[in-house]
């Protein structure tokens, strides 16, 4: 999650709304790492709390240089082009964000938002619905994950080491029987996918054409 210790300290610095502090820490992280966007990125949402607009898209701006091809980075800039009052901007930026990663459900919303706001309620309608269907596909597989989890978790021992064994044999013919319905329910994505994170990460290469970035 974080570049170097420099940078972690700047978030938590940020987090207990030392401002100033925050972003005297990102920009030593940055004399480690001069081309983390991320640390970049962190200092231009430091000043955004501290309403330094310039710096702020000097950062942002930084960050697409640098990755142009990153649907986060023209989010996060879209962002903050709201934030000052860009809404023109915002829309732009939103627009080339969901051209990069169609199914950033985020970005669609807040895409949809703004159209609404600029009186473009078709446009903005047809947004909110990509959005909720989205949300709802990803929420649907997170459950998916967390229940299997669920499922998983570790019983007694004891207990089960006490059940006779026609009903250990009764618990394993139940358990073939309701083979199909767990698959229907998911089970499948946990033989390839132990956790949401390795979710997230497949769900990605989708989203990049199959590609590994």
């Amino acid at each position: 999650m974080f570049s170097n210790k420099t940078h972690e300290k700047a978030h938590n610095s940020l987090k207990d709304g030392k401002i100033d502090k925050a972003i005297e820490l990102y920009t030593k992280a940055l004399l480690e790492n001069p081309d983390d966007c991320n640390i970049i990125s962190d200092r231009g949402v430091a000043y955004i709390h501290k309403n330094d607009q310039v710096n702020c898209l000097k950062d942002f701006n930084r960050g697409i240089e640098l990755q142009p091809d990153y649907s986060y980075r023209y989010a996060s800039r879209a962002y903050a082009k709201k934030h000052f009052g860009d809404i023109d901007g915002a829309v732009e930026d939103y627009e080339k964000a969901v051209e990069l990663d169609p199914e950033d459900a985020i970005a669609q919303n807040n895409l949809g938002l703004l159209l609404e706001e600029k009186g473009y309620k078709k446009q903005a309608e047809e947004r909110f619905k990509r959005a909720d269907r989205l949300s709802k596909m990803e929420d649907g597989l997170y459950g998916v994950i967390n229940d299997l989890e669920k499922e998983d978790e570790p019983t007694d021992k004891s207990e089960k080491e006490q059940l006779p064994f026609q009903q250990l044999n009764q618990d394993s013919i139940e358990k073939e029987r309701t083979t199909t319905e767990q698959m229907s329910r998911g089970v499948e994505f946990k033989k390839v996918f132990t956790s949401r994170s390795q979710l997230k990460e497949f769900l990605n290469f989708i989203k990049n054409g199959f590609k590994l970035k």
